[in-house]
């Protein structure tokens, strides 16, 4: 592009302007393009559109006597969904799948694979026989009449690996691109998601004895619901009662794998069993990119933390050092949605990943547990032609991803955001959950920043879910329940995207939300505003910390106590359900719906049904219960009177009318030293002590990338004796 125009084009077409504003059912399907200029292009060009989207496409604008105004590149995506929707067979898949499976054979006759790729110029597979090293084969791939590309594949390369060679033109470094890229469908990896094994998910030698016909524990209805968030590391990694070869493995929650009377972690799941927690919430365990998988490659602490002062920058320091190779991440990192995550298996090559998490579902069933997996499929790990954890954006480069009308990739989750109102990332993320509850048997989604995806995409999981049954395919869909983050923000705001699921967009839908209502008001202020702002159980008016009587509502007392009102009706109508006909008579004496009371300049109740309702207060976001009580409670309590505010935390979570939310060791008191982001800070302080011997405070300043901020007022708290709970405390608060 110069001064004069577009250059070197080798087609090229003239517009013309149809409307001053794109047709209305354009901007129903793309509500931010309302009050864009529509152009038509020529039919000729349209005939060529195939082959058209395979190149680097521009619009130039000009003046009347052809002088060169403007230019700017395109975006495809709609495109691509009208002309290249694909409903066809994606990843490996057999030729006769019914038959083999059902002969329960692992011998495999020949099947094939393909993968969408519209926009490439040319693909390849390149197959290894093993997980790495060696010279591939190179096989050229056909397309089809909708952008996919497929390759039969001989029944000898069961268990070898491969990966796609994709050359295709990338709108990002405005050139083609040639990239290796793992399968969007893998079903089975090398260590890393460095390749994709040829493997079925239905072989059965991939199946725990009794697999196929064990059941699930009986759920008569979602308000019947209690859950339990849990890290798959934290359960296990610091407990010496577990055999080190399965500490913080999938393994560590199968009782015969780690014998004797059983761990402290598994003691304290039968307890809560028994009191009518039922359903476990693991942290994402699909293949995330942050953790090394191979143990050899992870890095740890090797000093011992427990000797430094409680309030010391040794500790974090030293986790910091580590914090990027070591065994320890959230995982809100995913770079394969379809596979488990290799560094909680014994082995992070091949299936074992696969038979292992069967088996740690198998006996939670076992131990009454339900199982509910995290899923991420607001955004992917890393996007663009180089990056090694890049999947999607190497195979139809600006395609999965949300993108400004500047053409870049939509960040506001923290990462490349998703796109599901596009057809073929809808159906990737549709097709995933069905997977996942088919072939791993668990018992519900949790869904990390839902407000990002778009309504209609939950309502096709929803109804898909609801089409298995135990006869078809030995699971009742219809039990499994769907519930996350609602939050409305970023460029998916007020529905800027198409109707998304916001809190706001959700009664009706059975579909489960996250009320921050509650939390807000029990601890006060929420996790973006000060930090001593206090709440209903923090001792706003009537026991306030020093700061927050200087400064919430004022500083003026009369107005904290009217807060303090505010605040407990948030609480109340928490406590019946959350929903918007609900009928309440408010501090102010004046009787309100729930949808005609307000908190955060939006309705206060938003829900129609108490199952949409998932009332929690502490979770792995942000501080724990107790971090927060810490902060917040004013100075003269000390550590049995900040026990009992958590316990009344707790209370509130649990009599609500809805599904309750507790996170891990909440119910032990835990801390993780006032980290309030803890995602990378290591087993340091993230460990739990399930024997209730400590709660983890006091165990040095929390990182600094996440915590520095506020280390002059952490420092003081963590130093002091009197904070820290005693076994005791800690005992007649569980």
């Amino acid at each position: 592009i110069t001064g004069s125009g577009v250059q070197r084009a080798e087609e090229v077409y003239e517009l013309r302007a149809v409307s001053p504003d794109v047709p209305a059912d354009v901007a129903a399907r793309y509500p931010h393009l309302r009050g864009c200029a529509a152009l038509q292009l020529p039919e000729e060009a349209v005939k060529k559109a195939h082959h058209l989207l395979k190149g680097q496409l521009l619009v130039s604008m000009h003046t009347a006597t052809g002088a060169a105004l403007d230019a700017t590149g395109l975006q495809l995506q709609g495109a691509l969904d009208d002309l290249c929707m694909y409903n066809g067979p994606l990843g490996y898949y057999s030729a006769t799948p019914g038959q083999e499976a059902a002969s329960g054979s692992s011998s495999f006759g020949a099947g094939g694979v393909t993968v969408w790729a519209p926009t490439a110029q040319r693909m390849e597979l390149l197959r290894w026989q093993g997980p790495r090293g060696g010279e591939p084969e190179v096989h050229v791939m056909r397309e089809g009449q909708y952008g996919e590309w497929s390759l039969d594949v001989p029944p000898g390369w069961y268990g070898s690996y491969y990966k796609y060679r994709v050359t295709v033109y990338c709108p990002f470094t405005q050139r083609v691109e040639v990239s290796e890229a793992t399968d969007p469908y893998a079903r089975s990896l090398a260590a890393d998601g460095e390749r994709t094994q040829f493997l079925h998910i239905w072989d059965p030698a991939l199946a725990p004895p009794g697999w196929s016909s064990h059941p699930s524990p009986p759920l008569s209805q979602w308000t019947d619901i209690s859950i339990y968030e849990l890290h798959v590391r934290d359960f296990s990694a610091t407990d010496e009662s577990v055999p080190p070869a399965l500490r913080g493995k999938y393994l560590a929650f199968c009782p015969d794998k780690v014998g004797g009377s059983g761990s402290a972690g598994l003691r304290h799941l039968a307890t809560l069993r028994e009191v009518g927690v039922n359903h476990l919430h693991l942290l994402p365990t699909y293949d995330f990119g942050s953790v090394p998988e191979r143990p050899e490659e992870q890095r740890r602490v090797e000093d011992d933390l427990s000797s430094y002062p409680p309030d010391s920058e040794v500790q974090q320091a030293a986790v910091l050092a580590v914090a990027d190779q070591d065994a320890f991440n959230w995982g809100y990192d995913p770079v394969h949605y379809g596979v488990p995550e290799g560094s909680y298996a014994t082995n992070p090559d091949g299936p074992s990943r696969i038979l292992e998490y069967r088996q740690m579902v198998q006996a939670l069933h076992a131990q009454g547990w339900r199982v509910v997996p995290d899923v991420v499929y607001n955004h992917t790990f890393r996007a663009g032609p180089h990056d090694r954890y890049s999947v999607l954006d190497k195979i139809v480069p600006g395609y999965y991803h949300r993108r400004l009308e500047n053409g870049e990739v939509c960040q506001s989750t923290c990462c490349n955001n998703t796109a599901t109102e596009h057809a073929m990332c809808e159906r990737l993320v549709v097709d995933d959950i069905i997977h996942w509850a088919q072939n791993y048997r668990v018992d519900g989604f949790r869904f990390d920043i839902m407000g990002h995806l778009m309504l209609s995409t939950l309502m096709k999981m929803r109804a898909g879910l609801d089409a298995l049954t135990l006869e078809k395919d030995g699971v009742d869909g219809k039990s499994i329940y769907i519930y996350g983050e609602a939050w409305d923000f970023g460029e998916v705001l007020n529905n800027a995207r198409g109707k998304n699921c916001g809190q706001m967009n959700l009664a009706g839908t059975k579909l489960g939300a996250f009320n921050d209502r509650l939390r807000d008001g029990a601890l006060g202020g929420g996790p973006f505003e000060p930090h001593d702002f206090q709440g209903l159980v923090t001792g706003l008016a009537l026991a306030p910390n020093p700061t927050a009587a200087a400064s919430q509502a004022g500083g003026s007392p009369g107005r904290q106590l009217e807060e303090l009102l505010l605040l407990s009706d948030w609480v109340r109508y928490s406590l019946a359900g959350n929903l918007r006909d609900y009928p309440l008579q408010n501090a102010d004496g004046v009787v309100r719906r729930g949808e005609d009371a307000t908190a955060h300049g939006q309705p206060l109740a938003y829900g129609a049904e108490p199952c949409e309702h998932v009332a929690f207060i502490g979770c792995h976001d942000n501080l724990t219960i107790w971090d927060y009580v810490s902060e917040k409670a004013p100075p003269t309590s000390y550590a049995p009177d900040r026990a009992r505010m958590s316990v009344m935390c707790l209370s509130l979570v649990a009599l609500s009318q809805g599904v309750p939310f507790f996170h891990a060791g909440d119910d032990l008191l835990r801390s993780k030293s006032l980290d309030r982001d803890s995602y990378n800070s290591g087993d340091h302080f993230n460990r739990l002590d399930w024997t209730g011997a400590t709660n983890n405070f006091g165990v040095g300043l929390p990182v600094a990338t996440k915590n520095q901020y506020g280390w002059g007022y952490k420092r003081p708290l963590l130093a002091n004796p009197f904070l820290k709970p005693s076994p005791d405390t800690i005992r007649l608060a569980a």
